[in-house]
């Protein structure tokens, strides 16, 4: 069964089994890539100890079904804070954590403040940081669309950050019935020496060829220089204000069209808690999140080479 998923021989995979009415934990990994040392199972997490072979980073990889009730919630806490704090390596945390850290995470059921408190504590006692999630809100909903939370989240502690710090997650369209799968993933791209900063994303954004054409065409320069160098030079400098203009309206636009999208989202989840919506409704607001996910990958790309640029920078 775990190779159907895989799709190759070239895997590990542990599991913690189903429990009555709650699922099982199936965790698999590539052995080209980590290198297992030990598999435990305990009650609502899988842990493999490993090595991460490319970078010979000591990684704990803890897999997590959360229970439902607190008392439940709380002793699995305690226990993955004793493995943590017993163990040596750095930590990346995943999977349903069945609790929200505040009340934006949760629409259409009760918020419990408590519960949430007690999660938090959890976090902030092993100075873990939760990876932010790109894309939609809420990983979790009702198959009826009336209950939305985020129960699904990456964390990590600090030491492994230092180890991939471009990390970032983004929540995926739907493939099964409630839950949102999550990518997290390190985009890190050696951009080499350029001209100028040119930001990758500005070549799928809408209007970047124009602008460039038409302001390399249009652009002049002082009619008594002779020197081809120089006459390049003047062009790109021309060339780099219009792009920085152009770069700047463009962000606008897009923090403004996000806003809006988001705005249109919200109207919709109300009637659909509400038991309102239609199908086409729904298809609505599939497409809505697209958008938004579209422009928050965007987003996403400029800050992973932003953090390049600026750890270049420091390291030079």
């Amino acid at each position: 069964m775990a190779r159907s998923f895989w799709g190759n021989y070239s895997f590990m995979h542990a599991f913690s089994p189903s429990r009555a009415a709650s699922g099982g934990i199936l965790a698999i990994w590539d052995v080209d890539l980590i290198s297992h040392n030990h598999v435990s199972v305990h009650d609502g997490f899988v842990v493999i100890e490993a090595v991460w072979v490319r970078s010979g980073l000591q990684v704990n990889f803890i897999v997590v079904y959360a229970p439902q009730g607190l008392s439940k919630k709380r002793l699995l806490w305690i226990d993955i804070y004793n493995f943590i704090s017993n163990s040596s390596g750095e930590c990346i945390i995943m999977g349903d954590f069945n609790e929200v850290r505040d009340e934006s995470e949760r629409m259409g059921s009760k918020f419990y403040m408590f519960s949430a408190r007690v999660f938090n504590d959890f976090i902030n006692s092993l100075n873990l940081v939760d990876v932010p999630l790109g894309g939609p809100r809420f990983t979790w909903s009702d198959k009826w669309g009336s209950k939305f939370s985020k129960l699904d989240r990456f964390l990590v502690t600090e030491g492994f950050l230092e180890f991939f710090p471009h990390l970032s997650a983004m929540v995926l369209d739907k493939n099964i019935p409630d839950r949102r799968p999550i990518l997290l993933l390190e985009h890190r791209v050696d951009y080499g020496p350029t001209p100028f900063r040119i930001f990758h994303s500005w070549f799928d954004m809408e209007g970047f060829d124009d602008i460039v054409r038409e302001t390399w065409a249009t652009s002049v320069v002082d009619l008594d220089l002779t020197n081809p160098w120089v006459i390049f030079k003047k062009k790109l400098q021309f060339l780099k204000s219009k792009i920085r203009e152009w770069n700047s309206k463009h962000w606008d636009m897009a923090a403004s069209k996000r806003k809006n999208l988001q705005d249109l989202v919200e109207p919709i989840d109300v009637r659909l808690m509400e038991d309102e919506g239609s199908a086409t409704l729904r298809e609505q607001r599939v497409s809505l999140l697209k958008e938004i996910s579209d422009l928050d990958h965007l987003a996403q790309v400029d800050l992973a080479q932003k953090a390049k640029i600026q750890w270049g920078h420091r390291r030079g």
